[in-house]
């Protein structure tokens, strides 16, 4: 069930992590203008989604609990809450920390959002093959469900094609 505390047999909310990926995915493809910014005005567009994500799972999961309980949370359940959800938050560290590496080594901002992109495309497939192996895929159906994945992540990728501001690639 979604929203339950991490233990050994639940290590994390896959379904959520993906969700989160693709959606800071496309916010980096249709976001215009890495030219014109600071890295710490990147931090802030990397950031911006994730927390509002952080936050609606939180405002969500809280509702939800409420609904459920039938009646108002205790302020211990909304802090739970919190700390169950905060967890997404790390989810702009890797992008966040590439993207440093790559400006401090002496690409463009450009350049180290097109490679965090990628390393979203690489997750997905990652996460692919982690399904399909749990599932008791091997060979060829294994492949499959990585490159599921990595299909998913091209067609986001695309979509920065299609998707230029400025331009109409219909």
């Amino acid at each position: 069930m979604a929203g339950e505390p991490i233990t050994a047999t639940r290590p994390v909310d896959t379904d959520r992590l993906i969700y989160a990926t693709i959606t800071l995915m496309s916010v980096l493809i249709i976001y215009d203008g890495w030219q014109q910014l600071e890295f710490i005005q990147v931090v802030g567009v990397i950031v911006g989604p994730v927390l509002a994500m952080f936050l609606s799972h939180v405002f969500s999961a809280s509702l939800a609990l409420q609904v459920s309980l039938g009646r108002p949370l205790t302020m211990a359940e909304r802090l739970a809450i919190a700390r169950r959800e905060s967890r997404f938050l790390f989810l702009c560290v890797p992008p966040l920390s590439l993207t440093a590496v790559l400006v401090l080594i002496g690409l463009s901002l450009n350049d180290a959002i097109r490679w965090a992109l990628f390393l979203g495309t690489v997750s997905l497939g990652y996460w692919g093959g982690l399904a399909g192996r749990r599932a008791g895929l091997r060979g060829w159906r294994l492949a499959r469900a990585v490159m599921g994945g990595l299909l998913i992540g091209l067609i986001i990728l695309a979509l920065q094609v299609i998707l230029q501001p400025g331009t109409v690639a219909l």
